[in-house]
């Protein structure tokens, strides 16, 4: 899944390519996709991209009298430039054709159909924009505003910094980084923490999220699908591995299609954490 930086980068890299440029027409091959009805979809004819700007997980493209197209990848979501006359595949959920005889496709694959579409005049029109939390990247996500949240808070840390409506942008695969970074265990309880943790992991956030951003720039080349495997990555996808940090091997939980990486030494005082995810829908 895109989470913050790689949706950051392909923000840079829409603002280069598709502001300004004529729209033709715009499609949507599968039903589910849209998740508005008016303004409708073909309101986007005639008009040009004006600016992109990201919210949470969300990428919002502007357009001129208050037209606003918002995309949410989810899972398996990629945003493909191309030729008009190129094939469309079944993998393809929508079209948007420029007048220059070039396309901005989403393409999803798999056969689950999760990516979510609007069409709104205002972005807080979508309701997990409306409901978002603090930028993760944001002056605004302080030390002490942490230290408010995680005040009482019976959830663990994990759970707690992907919590969209805490802070938004961060997914499971950063929200791993961001604890092996600031050496804290991921199933720790947010209400357990003393302000020197919270420190560490305000400081983490920023750390491996611009890290983040600087590495996925660098690979991207300009182009809108960056590589998928996070190759900068020290525990994410590192299972068996040795830890960059102390030499242990990164363990993993595992729960339904999420996958939860640590280095026991550097995060659970050399426990192997019960593989039990419960913890993840509480």
């Amino acid at each position: 899944m895109p989470e913050l930086p790689e949706l950051e980068v392909m923000r840079e890299i829409l603002t280069e390519t598709v502001v300004d440029r004529p729209i033709d027409g715009a499609r949507a091959f599968h039903p589910g996709l849209l998740k508005t009805f008016d303004p409708p979809l073909d309101a986007l004819s005639g008009r040009t991209f004006e600016s992109v700007s990201r919210r949470g997980k969300h990428l919002i493209l502007r357009l001129a009298d208050d037209l606003h197209l918002v995309l949410h990848l989810m899972l398996a979501g990629r945003l493909v430039p191309c030729k008009s006359d190129t094939k469309v595949t079944k993998a393809t959920g929508l079209v948007i054709r420029f007048a220059d005889g070039e396309d901005l496709r989403l393409v999803e694959n798999g056969t689950q159909r999760r990516v979510r579409v609007h069409v709104v005049t205002d972005p807080n029109d979508v309701p997990a924009i409306a409901s978002a939390g603090v930028e993760a990247l944001s002056d605004e996500l302080t030390i002490d505003l942490l230290v408010d949240a995680f005040d009482g808070l019976r959830r663990q840390a994990k759970k707690a910094i992907t919590d969209q409506r805490l802070i938004a942008g961060i997914g499971s695969a950063y929200a791993d980084e961001i604890l092996f970074d600031a050496k804290l265990s991921p199933i720790r309880y947010a209400s357990t923490m003393e302000r020197g943790e919270i420190e560490r992991l305000h400081r983490s956030i920023g750390t491996v999220l611009r890290g983040a951003i600087e590495e996925i720039r660098a690979s991207s080349d300009g182009k809108l699908v960056p590589p998928h495997k996070r190759e900068f990555a020290k525990v994410v996808d590192r299972t068996g591995q040795p830890c960059p940090a102390c030499g242990a091997r990164i363990a993993e939980i595992r729960y339904a299609q999420t996958r939860t990486y640590y280095c026991p030494d550097c995060q659970a005082s050399g426990k192997t954490l019960p593989d039990r995810r419960s913890w993840l829908t509480r």
